[in-house]
């Protein structure tokens, strides 16, 4: 390595420290390189996880891969060429010496993303609160609720306390499954990479991710800072607070709140906050103004009562009798404080207080619409009227409501600024921001063009985000197009019946490309209900309509439903052509690799249906090497289930352990047991067969276990297992025979399963007492 004052060789590379430190600087370049750390990915699947745009995602990737810290290569993928990327570096050290900036890049066993510093907010005056921050500093392992009136300094308080925190500002719209979705994302950088995963592999459960989330906070003891809680519109934040009260040990959770939430008594400690002592007061006013006599800080405690926001807004206003402030504070500070200000600042104002959340200086710029924007937001910034929270920009809830009636703006034309620069970003996210903004607009007539932009550009809307998609929705259910939505929403979360009455409502008042979308999912739904005649005559529609668009995403979603028909009609070759003609289409588009793993994965189950095992072998593996290449670690661990269950039917047991291995851990890594349980049961059997009792014992005990916590019927089979082995090993294995005929006294049908796959590998006739079936109540 060459170090210069000007620029450093990585690998033959002659890059300069500037471009380096400007590339880390950035939060989302700093996920790319963590994220990456877990394995190789395609731009695409990274684009989903960071809920950015493809093109976005491409273009860092190639400035990284241009300074040397990661890898592009091609990967050969059938008849065509893909490029992943891998991280190339484990760590980079800057020294900047008096002769030189000093670059290292090498390996580091302990690697770790650190939060960037814009994620917690400035603080700009800090004053006093030294036993507040005693306290604070001191609750590892609590649950700590700060709480109190407006601007008396809550966020203050804890950026202070915690300067290297992941910092999360509720404003009302999020939900609880984007808030995963961003600690997934904090926690991977961490190291910790369980609850992204099972996010990416669609899980849902509630349950499944507060556990995720506690062990991520406890393995990384991780300091997570839950600011304005007051604004929270969804009960699951809260229950996943009330659900680590007491139950953290290493891992902190610090909240923020106006109003005092009960979120219990153990594990929880309180802090109510007044104002700042006279001392503290003091300090805080001639750090804003730099000389305060005595008397002038006495009137202005005496109005403020030690508030800091007061305080300085106080001191940045002309001087007026006491009696005239005393009567109405915020009448005076809107007659003095506003009337002082420039027109331009002004405007600036009323633009920020049209918004309840913190804005990024890009959007200020392109709703201001000035040259002047940076002076005129910091002079806002220095006289107190601005907050700053990383990189954004916010007016106190404080201010808030008298700028609004201060000076008469027109609202719609700024939200629907706002809504077209947040579609330009191209992200999920922002996808919906815009769709919410376009609705306080009152542009209804832009509900269609949006649901297709979901459609075309942001499928996965629906089923990562639908708690908050739905309220937004909500707001306008009458329109057929947003009642569409709803249905569809219903349906990705399983509520069939609803779905379907919502879908047949609106079929009729949808056209074109939104109406297949509608026919198509009306047919998987009466399939999923068993109504097979009424699902058939959905699928002829979808097919005229498929013919009448010719667009291939409707021509996809036909094939899909039909082989989805065909299979659940037991008429495999037919499910088979189908599933053919999905691949094919899935493989032209070249932008939809998910559907094509999936596709892989349903040809391998029909094979195997058909009782074509080495067939089925073969296309688990194609399905296996697209999850790979485009890093969709879910899939991959399904064709690995799969591929284990296919060689224990050829009798390969140890291919099937090696496979089922990795499909175990990462399925109860992510907190899929019944996966976890199905892929084991294989694996168990595949011990049996090997005449290896003691581990065939474990994974029988790991069924019984998983069994015991949710209750999923074959876990209860591990006894089966259990007594199996035991009688392996020559020993009394009567108990446990007893207990699982027990307890799958109410699925004689699986009974029956299990005692056949175990029959292909022992001798069951020693199994005594599982001589008779169980039969159901």
């Amino acid at each position: 390595m060459i170090y210069t004052p000007f620029s450093y060789f990585v690998w033959g590379i002659v890059v300069e420290p500037i471009s380096l430190l400007k590339v880390l600087s950035s939060e989302t370049n700093l996920q790319i390189l963590s994220l990456l750390r877990s394995g190789s990915f395609h731009p695409r699947e990274l684009a989903r996880l960071l809920h950015r745009s493809e093109s976005d995602v491409s273009r860092r990737l190639k400035k990284l891969e241009k300074l040397g810290l990661v890898e592009g290569r091609w990967v050969r993928l059938g008849d065509r060429n893909v490029r992943v990327y891998s991280l190339k570096v484990d760590e980079v050290k800057i020294d900047f010496l008096p002769e030189k900036v000093q670059v290292d890049i090498g390996e580091k066993e302990d690697y770790t993303v650190p939060i960037t510093a814009g994620e917690v907010p400035e603080v700009k005056f800090f004053v006093g609160r030294g036993e507040e921050i005693e306290i604070l500093r001191s609750s590892k392992g609590k649950l700590v609720v700060v709480y109190g009136i407006a601007g008396i300094g809550k966020t203050s308080l804890l950026a202070k306390a915690f300067p290297e925190a992941f910092w999360y500002t509720l404003d009302g719209s999020e939900s609880m499954e984007y808030l995963a979705w961003q600690l997934g994302l904090y926690l991977n950088s961490l190291g910790y990479t369980a609850l992204l995963e099972y996010l990416r592999s669609g899980g849902k459960g509630e349950r499944e991710i507060f556990e995720l989330i506690l062990d991520g906070l406890e393995e990384t003891e991780s300091v997570v800072i839950i600011d304005d809680l007051h604004k929270c519109q969804d009960d699951a934040v809260k229950r996943l607070l009330t659900y680590l009260a007491g139950k953290l040990r290493n891992g902190t959770v610090a909240v923020a709140s106006r109003i005092k939430p009960m979120l219990g008594i153990e594990g929880v400690v309180y802090i109510n906050l007044g104002g700042l002592k006279p001392r503290e007061a003091y300090e805080l006013a001639k750090n804003v103004r730099g000389e305060v006599s005595v008397e002038e800080f006495a009137r202005i405690y005496r109005i403020t009562r030690g508030h800091p926001l007061a305080i300085i807004l106080l001191l940045e206003s002309p001087e007026l009798s006491e009696e005239v402030v005393r009567e109405n504070f915020f009448e005076f500070l809107f007659m003095e404080i506003y009337q002082s200000l420039s027109a331009d600042e002004r405007r600036m104002l009323s633009i920020l207080s049209l918004f309840e959340g913190p804005l990024e200086y890009d959007a200020i710029k392109t709703l201001y619409g000035k040259k002047n924007a940076f002076p005129v937001l910091h002079s806002l910034l220095r006289k107190g009227l601005v907050e700053r929270r990383g990189r954004n920009y916010f007016v106190h809830d404080m201010l808030r409501g008298f700028l609004k009636e201060a000076e008469s703006v027109n609202s719609k034309e700024y939200y629907l600024t706002y809504a077209d620069y947040l579609l330009e970003k191209n992200n999920p996210h922002d996808f919906l921001k815009a769709f919410e903004y376009t609705l306080k607009a009152g542009a209804y007539y832009k509900i269609k063009d949006l649901v297709l932009l979901r459609l075309k550009k942001f499928k996965h809307v629906v089923g990562d985000f639908p708690k908050t998609y739905r309220r937004i929705l909500i707001q306008v259910s009458d329109n057929p197009y947003a009642k569409a939505e709803l249905g569809i929403i219903y349906f990705t979360t399983g509520f069939f019946q609803k779905a379907r009455d919502i879908l047949m409502e609106v079929e009729y008042e949808v056209e074109g490309i939104f109406r297949a979308e509608v026919v198509g999912i009306l047919a998987d739904v009466l399939i999923s209900m068993e109504e097979f005649e009424k699902a058939e005559e959905y699928l002829e529609k979808l097919q005229r309509l498929a013919e009448e668009l010719d667009d291939p995403d409707v021509w996809l979603w036909y094939y899909m439903e039909k082989t989805k028909y065909e299979y659940y009609q037991e008429r495999p070759e037919k499910a088979l052509e189908s599933a053919f003609k999905e691949l094919e289409i899935s493989r032209r588009q070249a932008n939809l690799p998910e559907n094509e793993a999936l596709v892989l994965l349903h040809i391998g189950d029909i094979y195997l249906e058909m009782e074509m095992p080495e067939k089925a072998v073969r296309y688990y593996k194609e399905s296996l090497e697209v999850s790979r290449v485009y890093g969709m670690l879910s899939l991959e661990h399904l064709a690995y289930m799969e591929l284990s269950k296919c060689h224990y039917i050829l009798g390969n047991y140890e291919k099937a352990i090696s496979y089922g291995t990795r499909a175990v851990e990462y399925f109860t890594r992510i907190r899929n047991y019944r996966r976890t349980v199905d892929t084991l049961a294989y694996r168990c059997v595949s011990w049996i067969a090997l005449d290896d009792a003691e581990r065939a014992e474990k994974d029988a005990r790991e069924m019984i276990k998983i069994a015991h916590g949710t209750g999923y019927p074959l876990g209860w089979a591990g006894y089966i297992f259990l007594g199996t082995s035991k009688i392996l090993r020559g020993q009394d294995g009567s108990e446990y025979l007893k207990k699982g005929r027990e307890h799958l006294k109410e699925y004689p049908w699986l009974y029956d399963a299990v005692m056949e796959e175990l029959g292909k590998v022992f001798d069951t006739s020693l199994l005594e007492e599982t001589t008779t079936a169980p039969q159901a109540n």
